[in-house]
């Protein structure tokens, strides 16, 4: 059993500890610099209420645990990608219950945060992305006693509209590559952007990435490598938050097929338009031995307006399983 606990609106991303999951609340899903952001604890043991870790975060979109200083204490780092005033700090526990905030970069739009020892010294750094104005991807490697020097890895363009990235493998060379999306595209008109896309940006070994892959999609808003289809290669599950409505609806949501050497076989689903995807996750759900994907959708005006968010309301739908039927 576990505990539960009102949140206010936005609660977006969840993390597992063997004593409990972390919740973070946005506080506004709106632009906003409001300190109504929330990072909570949802406990295991019913008789454990659940409590406010940290309080009055200028909302915040990511949290990522870890031990960054070996203390065996979980500390944190939140993203506030706020408006004009977010920030991304790492909050230092001292196993007490009290969490000391550090500000790595007092700067708006932390999309995502993770910890991995990108320079191989035995230390936890952190890598995060930011858009909103100074977009790009930053590396804080930890020079241990709670201390974390900034280097910039890759910088884009103010008009890029970063939406995330993760790391993984891309040449299996044991380096951690970099795959990122950008098609944040909320202007007031929106207009396509021949930029917005997929982009793998390889690791030399050193921490320096070149772009070695450009996907072009517009809107794009996540991009999954997985070997969805078992033949020993890596395909992509891709969404756009932000497709052109009018002439390539379709591309809300493509699965990128690896026909050898990064090459390419694009399709979707028939009911793609069901929805309007924001976020996206993999797994076996089925445990049939294969990964399916998730797919949530939110309701949110399209420009010009073609009909769709009286569709999207009508059918109610939140969330597909598209249960991958390789197995």
């Amino acid at each position: 059993m576990v505990g539960a606990a009102n949140t206010r609106e936005g609660a977006v991303w969840l993390t597992e500890t063997n004593q409990g999951y972390a919740l973070t609340s946005m506080g506004s899903f709106s632009p906003s610099d409001a300190e109504k952001g929330m990072l909570y604890f949802l406990s295991k043991t019913p008789s454990q209420s659940s409590r406010i870790l940290i309080d009055s975060l200028k909302r915040p979109v990511h949290t990522a645990l870890a031990d960054l200083n070996g203390d065996n204490f979980f500390d944190f780092v939140t993203c506030e990608f706020a408006k004009w005033t977010g920030k991304l700090t790492w909050w230092k526990n001292d196993g007490y219950g009290n969490l000391r905030p550090n500000v790595l970069r007092n700067m708006p739009g932390a999309i995502k945060a993770y910890t991995h020892d990108l320079n191989k010294d035995s230390l936890l750094d952190i890598i995060a992305l930011f858009g909103q104005g100074d977009e790009g991807i930053f590396a804080y490697y930890n020079e241990g006693n709670d201390k974390f020097r900034e280097e910039r890895l890759l910088q884009f363009p103010p008009s890029y509209g970063s939406s995330f990235f993760d790391l993984f493998d891309y040449d299996g060379d044991g380096d951690l590559d970099i795959i990122y999306t950008n098609g944040d595209n909320a202007d007031y008109p929106p207009i396509n952007k021949p930029y917005h896309g997929i982009r793998i940006f390889e690791n030399n070994g050193n921490s320096q990435f070149k772009e070695v892959l450009f996907y072009p999609l517009q809107g794009a808003y996540q991009a999954i490598p997985k070997d969805f289809d078992q033949d020993g290669d890596l395909d992509i599950a891709a969404i756009s938050f932000f497709p052109d409505f009018q002439q390539r609806p379709e591309e809300s949501f493509v699965f990128l097929e690896n026909q050898g050497d990064w090459q390419f076989k694009a399709q979707t689903f028939p009911q793609n338009n069901l929805g309007r995807w924001l976020v996206m996750d993999t797994g076996d759900l089925d445990k049939d031995g294969d990964l399916d994907i998730l797919l949530g959708s939110l309701t949110l005006e399209v420009i010009p307006d073609l009909g769709l968010v009286d569709q999207w309301i009508a059918k109610g739908i939140p969330f597909i399983l598209l249960e991958n039927l390789k197995k």
